[in-house]
């Protein structure tokens, strides 16, 4: 795992609305309150029932207000678009043509690479899913932006990059165009005003012995990323346990 530390924003200091919906109900309680007061000296039984139900009614109608003031949950407020299926494809491409130059084959000479991406790409994500148990949207973009998904948390953005690796070395080109995507995403947010954390993960998903996933772990370190405006993680996951783990059938 490969952390990053990034520059905070300064935070903004908005002043808060006033809540005269929620004055009112207090003034109209303590009112009631200080009339049932009154009334205790002549008939203690009637007036704690009384003080029992204006609290009860004080506390439903706290709640009601405070939940209108509470700002809307993230995925709520985030702008995002479906990536479209030309960036898709292109996407797409580039991948299977990487994996074909790593095993020194034509990229479509057979469909057999363009299934294996797919099918580990998908694997991939379905267990990044479980593994954070939080609303994940696939292949969309941010302010233009395309990403393989998003994982979206109370307070943190996670913009998921998959690639399936046959080799033990991760592209160049991979490498600089996610850094390049995050921190247009990064500004675009800031445009927005959501000050949230962004973190980009990078799901690596393997075909290798284990000695080559170890040499890929030593290639992939921070100074891999010197100029990351984020924060990254790397997530390594085997596509062969992959497929066992959803794709075999229960006896």
């Amino acid at each position: 795992m490969t952390d990053i530390t990034e520059n905070k924003r300064p935070v903004e200091i908005n002043r808060p609305t006033p809540r005269y919906p929620l004055m009112i109900v207090g003034g109209f309680v303590f009112l009631c309150l200080a009339a049932v007061v009154y009334l205790s000296a002549q008939n203690a039984a009637w007036a704690t029932l009384v003080i029992a139900v204006f609290a009860s009614a004080a506390a439903v109608a706290y709640a009601y207000f405070s939940s209108i003031g509470r700002p809307a949950a993230l995925e709520h407020r985030l702008d995002w678009q479906p990536a479209l299926t030309d960036v898709q494809k292109q996407n797409l491409a580039l991948e299977v043509e990487g994996i074909a130059a790593a095993l020194q084959q034509e990229p479509w000479e057979s469909t057999d690479l363009f299934m294996a991406y797919v099918v580990a790409e998908d694997l991939a994500l379905r267990q990044l899913q479980q593994e954070h148990a939080a609303p994940m949207i696939r292949h969309l973009q941010i302010g233009g932006t395309p990403f393989d998904a998003l994982i979206i948390k109370p307070d943190e953005l996670i913009c998921v990059e998959v690639s399936f690796v046959v080799a033990s070395d991760l592209r160049q080109d991979k490498v600089d165009s996610m850094l390049k995507k995050t921190g247009t995403v990064r500004r675009f947010l800031a445009a927005q005003k959501l000050d949230v954390e962004l973190k980009l993960l990078i799901v690596v998903v393997t075909q290798l012995t284990p000695e080559d996933v170890a040499d890929l772990r030593s290639k992939l370190t921070e100074k891999r990323f010197p100029d990351s405006p984020v924060n990254i993680d790397i997530h390594f996951l085997d596509f062969e346990e992959l497929q066992r783990t959803f794709m075999s059938q229960s006896e």
